[in-house]
């Protein structure tokens, strides 16, 4: 949770990332906003950090700049209704999470039930995220 040395430990691996041909993924978390992204360097910003970070204003505004800059936007630990619609709602093109792994007869029908309604029900921010 230092987004400092995020990109400390991850400068020296994204352009041999790219070079191989995958596309390069940073994850931002916490004080990420503050000018720690390497935005020229990257294909894909990746919500990490707290909870609490990756659903605030910081985050959704990080979210926000990425697609501006044309990037794919992922965000992690996904686990329950409300976080999936936050992540629909910051304009993520992914997320993942544990909940299916725990309970899988159960939780997967609830899973599919989320993912229809995130089609059927609009979000208050509609179409702009």
């Amino acid at each position: 949770m230092d987004a400092a040395a995020t990109l400390a430990e991850s400068m020296p691996w994204l352009k041999r990332i790219r070079a191989v041909g995958v596309p390069v993924a940073f994850a931002a978390q916490d004080g990420s906003e503050r000018g720690l992204i390497p935005w020229d360097l990257i294909d894909v910003l990746f919500l990490a950090g707290t909870t609490q970070w990756q659903t605030s204003p910081a985050a959704h505004r990080l979210a926000l700049r990425a697609q501006e800059r044309g990037m794919a936007v992922y965000m992690g630990r996904v686990n329950s209704r409300r976080r999936l619609r936050i992540a629909q709602a910051f304009g993520c093109t992914s997320c993942d999470g544990t909940y299916l792994a725990f309970g899988p007869d159960t939780n997967l029908p609830r899973l599919l039930a989320w993912m229809n309604e995130l089609h059927a029900t609009p979000t208050l921010f509609g179409d702009e995220t």
